[in-house]
């Protein structure tokens, strides 16, 4: 079995310092290669979290390839969601998850979990910091409610969730 590197999932911009010297030659070369740098620089984690579902820029496993379909599986898009918790009580503290709620994404049978991290922090004396989930601190996510429970208070808390929804 041939070992799989990550150019040829096109993760990485190519350099390139031969192009073909007859125009005919090149302008395929050219073609292909502009594809090639183009796939490569949008497949990525892109920057921004934001507080609206977003694409991620992540690729997740391609999908079952549909009765019919020729042209085989198609790499799933990741999505993101920012949540913007406010302070946390020590205890569960939870969100409504649904269309138009706090959370708003459709947790269903199209729903696919991939990632939900966060931290909270206090900006008074003393300063402190804490990712979640760790330990006692917990996430949990279901079609209805994201439930954080923390062992003591904190005045600002955010949440990422990364997730697929297939179509």
């Amino acid at each position: 079995m041939t070992p799989i590197t990550s150019q040829q999932f096109e993760s990485y911009v190519p350099v390139y310092d031969v192009v073909p010297e007859k125009w005919e030659d090149a302008r395929q070369f050219l073609v292909e290669h502009l594809k090639k740098i183009s796939n490569a620089v949008n497949i990525r984690t892109i920057g921004w979290l934001l507080d609206e579902e977003l694409l991620s820029g992540q690729q997740f496993i391609p999908g079952v390839i549909p009765p019919g379909n020729m042209t085989g599986a198609q790499f799933r898009s990741v999505l993101r969601y920012v949540l913007n918790a406010g302070a946390l009580t020590p205890g569960a503290n939870t969100y409504t998850v649904g269309n138009g709620m706090e959370v708003p994404i459709i947790i269903d049978a199209n729903f696919t979990l991939i990632h939900m991290y966060g931290a909270a922090q206090n900006h008074t004396a003393p300063f402190a910091s804490e990712p979640l989930p760790n330990g006692a601190d917990t996430l949990m996510l279901n079609d209805t409610t994201l439930t954080i429970t923390v062992a003591s208070a904190w005045d600002q808390a955010y949440i990422i969730i990364e997730y697929l929804q297939e179509l």
